[in-house]
């Protein structure tokens, strides 16, 4: 039976690092060849219609133990995959490189108290590690796009979720309860698809360093499609909390034509994690 980590890859924040050298090789270089063009649905907007994944996941194959269980190897410098304690090794340096990304929800000052003992007790308090969604913005994007006019679905395969954002016009609803995936209308600024989301359950965390929200959060997700690549970026809004508008690191996903990448239904979550968080270490 293979074994999946599907939570922790996105709850630990692995990242990939490159070096770029400063060197001048545009002289040896033959020119970029041209943008593809842009395909555009019925209503003349650019058609994000597609499986769309990670640009450095193409020709990535995990490797199989003797039992058949996926080997799951991630870029994280000074991480030593095959320590018998990856896993604790693996929270302790994406725990590093996060309190060293500058680009953190700035909260206001009589808020940050608040945030630290939720950090400080994350192995026990962050919703992420109870099967519970990881909520809008911090589930990233979407995994496929479905656009029709008026309407375009976002789906989300490890979690079976799906956001159905209609694009016609309409204003929220006002006659929901708060959710862990909240309210979202759509909207085109020139070829870029605008998602507004609202209506959010509090019982999610923006990251996994006690970045809490209140229910006044709203979440501005853009997608602009050139070619085969999609430009994702989300702003949050809370002004309850949030001392300033909180950008979260843009990503460049690119169009899918694989079979493997195609989305199949997850097995149901069975909480398994809580009886074994003993301590308050930091993941």
């Amino acid at each position: 039976m293979k074994t999946f980590y599907a939570r922790r890859r996105w709850v630990l924040g692995a990242a990939l690092f490159m070096l770029a050298l400063p060197l001048d090789l545009s002289a040896q270089q033959p020119a970029p060849p041209a943008p593809k063009p842009t395909p555009r649905a019925a209503d003349g907007f650019p058609d994000l219609t597609g499986i769309w994944v990670a640009g450095n996941a193409s020709g990535r194959t995990p490797s199989t133990d003797e039992k058949g269980s996926i080997q799951v190897y991630l870029a994280l410098p000074g991480l030593n995959p095959d320590s018998p304690n990856v896993f604790k090794e693996m929270d302790a340096v994406a725990v590093k490189l996060r309190a060293a990304n500058p680009n953190k929800p700035v909260y206001k000052p009589e808020l940050l108290a608040k945030v630290k003992e939720l950090s400080d007790l994350q192995a026990k308090l962050d919703p992420a590690f109870f099967c519970k969604l990881p909520g809008v913005p911090r589930m990233g994007a979407p995994a496929q796009i479905v656009q029709s006019t008026g309407l375009v679905v976002l789906m989300y395969g490890e979690h079976n979720a799906f956001r159905a954002v209609p694009t016609d016009g309409r204003k929220h609803r006002t006659d929901v309860e708060p959710s862990y995936l909240g309210d979202s209308i759509g909207w085109w600024e020139g070829d870029t698809l605008v998602v507004e989301a609202n209506q959010f359950t509090e019982d999610t965390w923006l990251g996994s360093d006690g970045y809490f929200h209140s229910p006044a959060m709203r979440v501005i997700e853009r997608f602009q499609r050139v070619g085969d690549a999609l430009q994702y970026s989300a702003t949050v809004h809370d002004t309850e909390v949030l001392a300033e508008p909180w950008n979260m690191p843009a990503r460049t996903l690119r169009l899918s034509a694989d079979p493997a990448d195609a989305l199949v239904e997850a097995p149901p979550c069975i909480e398994r994690d809580s009886p074994h968080m003993l301590t308050n270490e930091h993941h």
